[in-house]
């Protein structure tokens, strides 16, 4: 399933890799992975902005501020939207805090035909901004008089007065958008007023990036007023109309990864010192009640689909190549480390003795015996995902004490170290060793806040491990401030606070009023990054919408028919207007979805596949041939009647339509048997709606490329590169039927493999 991170950069770019998200999440002032700064359990994480430093939205930010985004796609089931900031006093200094939440079930299903294999998961933001940080904006329309209105470069920097900034792209008539702020412009000698603008997708979310627009009544018109960057689901939520309680949604809303979420709430609470500590963030946790949870974990199913990994083992030797020879270094692999990686990125090499070796780093080579290799996506287990249970906590503030701790400590001796790990209850010195290091009062004991440092340790991985760690626990989050795991901590509380912290755990539950929660029994706590980075499918190697604007050389607008010439262009935006100037993101999203759904997952076929319909569609500027096709009428082409057209006007009726283009009559027919979509009677639908242009090129790929007999590939071009991954040539051979555009088709190859770190 497709899995976004939740936070993203100030840009808006996201965090590539899940090492890059993890970066400023391990610098996050509070709210670690399992042991909160309170020194108590923590199921989840907080994202501040830290590691989303766009997040916090204001009236200055309106412009640039980047909404957190859903981490998976699924139902919404409940949420509770604050109508503003709830408030409290300490000591005369002001308090405040969200209690708005939303809570979206998923399922992940690695195998569509074991679906027993699947893992029923929840995704909660709590904390989140209440509706009055959404500022009111007003709504715009294109007139018909408006069609193609200037969407002006905005800077940040224009002044009130400039003259208006250079137009870059076009509105169309019925294009809405949504207006920020207004200042004026000279516009050839006159003042005029503009707006700062965003477009407005077809849930009403923004989209795009800012521009500025002409607010001349001549070309939009006013169509009413909308809270800037309100997510949908929000919105349909606002519009159920009850608010400050916990809702379940009248009718069924879906969710997609990648989705707006919402925005870091403005916190204020009592600290040391009587004082008080402004911070804004939002509380995120991945929980499960699905019994299959272990099954799951230990991949009961094998199911073998996804990337493979190695899981090195510590104090390998270090091997330098040259050519087919390996010769042993006097470098080891570190004693404490458990280093896995995907086994696309260690170059995976076969000696002439058949021997496999690793790349792990800029040629620090390592035999094939010291590592575990083919472990599958979904062997969970054999990845570090370890489980841990522990019965109902009967306080709190002992929760960093209990046995889902110790066990994970042993655990942890055993993976870093197996044959020093614990055996009959002894404990080994390496385990000892890792306590002392966390035990720095030197008491022999851990404290909560040396265990809070020991789940988050930077050296030996430690803290690497403590994330693959899924434990069952008590969740904060039932029962309120009457429940009894909370008495010693109210009564250890600053007596001027506790009135306030009560209300704050009445005001925070929720787990009693939703459906399969409401029992109060532990769940399961998942790592909301790294468990949902294991289960991503393509996470490592994603097509984005910056990697192919990097590859394009431009962030023009797609799919204009432009490189077909002014008639074809015109033709093209008349007649295909669902995929003209199609939404970058949409296509994106649709483009990943549908390598998932045809198993084009590998880091080499999707760069193949990638740079392929790259070349095809003219740099995605077409889904048709810009030809008349009856160069493939019969008398026109020898192999016409052997493909199907079989009389005359079938050449221009199944001319190439898609990405990699559907050609000929036959081809038409097969994919309609495949797809259940019938384009040999309405061969139009392969052009003129975006997913089918990318079925059809999918099945293509998988079903019908030109080279059968070698590798026994049959038609499927996944093989051809399983055996050569680097030979383009025999891959546009397939697609092609020769080396037409050979040169390009390797650019485009060669610039992708370098964005992926691929060689």
């Amino acid at each position: 399933m497709k899995i976004c991170f939740p936070a993203r950069k100030a840009n808006g770019d996201n965090y590539a890799t899940v090492d890059d998200m993890m970066q400023p999440l391990l610098q996050e002032p509070h709210g670690s992975w399992l042991a909160g700064t309170n020194n108590m359990w923590h199921g989840g994480i907080h994202i501040t902005s830290k590691s989303a430093p766009g997040s916090v939205l204001t009236s200055e930010t309106a412009d640039t501020a980047v909404p957190l985004q859903f981490m998976a796609g699924g139902e919404v089931v409940a949420w509770r939207i604050n109508q503003d900031y709830l408030t409290g006093k300490y000591i005369n200094n002001p308090l405040q805090y969200s209690g708005t939440f939303v809570l979206v079930k998923s399922t992940c299903t690695p195998d569509p035909e074991k679906k027993d294999n699947s893992l029923d998961f929840y995704t909660l933001y709590i904390g989140l901004a209440p509706l009055s940080a959404f500022p009111e904006h007003k709504l715009y329309q294109v007139t018909d008089k408006g069609d193609g209105l200037s969407q002006r470069e905005y800077t940040g920097k224009e002044k009130d007065g400039d003259k208006a900034p250079v137009a870059k792209n076009k509105l169309k008539t019925g294009d809405s958008v949504i207006v920020l702020r207004e200042t004026t412009f000279d516009l050839k000698g006159q003042t005029q007023t503009f707006g700062l603008a965003r477009a407005l997708n077809s849930k009403s979310e923004m989209t795009g990036k800012a521009f500025w627009m002409s607010l001349d009544p001549q070309y939009v018109t006013p169509v009413g007023e909308q809270r800037a960057h309100l997510p949908a689901w929000m919105r349909q939520a606002v519009a159920q109309g009850t608010f400050d309680a916990v809702v379940k949604p009248a009718t069924k809303m879906e969710v997609a990864a990648g989705d707006a979420v919402g925005y870091l709430a403005e916190d204020i609470a009592p600290c040391d010192l009587h004082g008080v500590e402004k911070s804004a963030f939002v509380h995120i946790e991945v929980l499960s009640t699905d019994s299959r949870m272990k099954d799951f974990l230990s991949n009961k199913a094998q199911v073998k689909s996804g990337p493979k990994y190695i899981h090195i083992h510590p104090e390998s030797f270090i091997y330098s190549r040259s050519g087919d020879t390996f010769t042993q270094t006097k470098g080891k692999v570190k004693k404490d480390i458990h280093k896995i990686m995907l086994q696309d990125k260690c170059h995976p090499f076969k000696d002439s003795s058949g021997k496999r070796w690793f790349d792990i780093e800029d040629g620090a080579w390592v035999s094939g015996t010291d590592v575990d290799a083919d472990i599958c996506q979904y062997d969970l287990d054999k990845l570090g995902f370890k489980a841990f249970e522990e019965p109902s906590t009967s306080d709190m503030t002992k929760s960093l004490h209990e046995g889902w701790i110790k066990d994970g400590f042993t655990r942890m001796a055993e993976w870093v170290r197996p044959e020093r790990g614990i055996r009959e209850k002894q404990v080994s010195d390496y385990y000892k060793a890792i306590l002392r290091k966390m035990d720095s009062d030197n008491s022999g004991d851990l404290s909560g806040e040396e265990l809070r440092h020991a789940v988050n340790y930077a050296e030996l991985d430690v803290r690497d491990i403590a994330a693959r760690m899924v434990v069952k626990h008590d969740s904060e989050w039932f029962g309120g401030c009457s429940h009894h795991r909370w008495r010693t901590f109210l009564k250890q509380l600053d007596p001027l606070c506790v009135s306030y912290v009560r209300q704050w755990f009445d005001d925070m539950e929720w787990m009693s009023k939703v459906d399969g929660f409401s029992s109060g029994a532990p769940v399961w706590h998942m790592h909301p990054v790294v468990f949902l980075d294991a289960i991503n499918v393509g996470s490592e190697y994603e097509v984005t919408v910056e990697l192919i604007e990097k590859l394009l050389g431009h962030t023009n607008p797609w799919f204009t028919g432009k490189r077909g010439g002014k008639a074809f262009s015109t033709h093209f935006k008349n007649n295909y207007p669902k995929v003209y100037e199609f939404d970058k993101q949409n296509f994106v999203s649709e483009f990943n979805e549908q390598l998932i759904a045809y198993g084009i997952t590998g880091a080499y076929h999707k760069a193949h596949f990638l740079s392929q319909c790259l070349h095809e569609s003219a740099h995605f500027d077409t889904t048709l041939e810009f030809g008349s096709g009856r160069n493939y009428d019969p008398g026109q082409h020898k192999d016409a009647v052997k493909n199907g057209n079989t009389v005359v006007g079938d050449g221009p009726r199944y001319k190439g339509r898609g990405l990699i283009q559907l050609t000929w009559k036959n081809n038409y027919r097969r994919f309609s048997s495949y797809s259940g979509v019938d384009c040999v009677a309405n061969p139009e639908l392969v052009a003129s709606v975006m997913s089918n242009a990318i079925k059809a090129s999918c099945w293509f790929w998988r079903n019908n490329g030109g080279v059968h007999k070698k590798y026994d590939a049959r038609g499927d071009v996944n093989i051809l590169i399983d055996s050569e991954k680097n030979n383009v040539e025999l891959i546009t051979l397939a697609v092609n039927g020769g080396k037409n555009g050979l040169t390009e088709r390797q650019g485009y190859f060669d610039a992708i493999k370098k964005e992926w770190g691929l060689k």
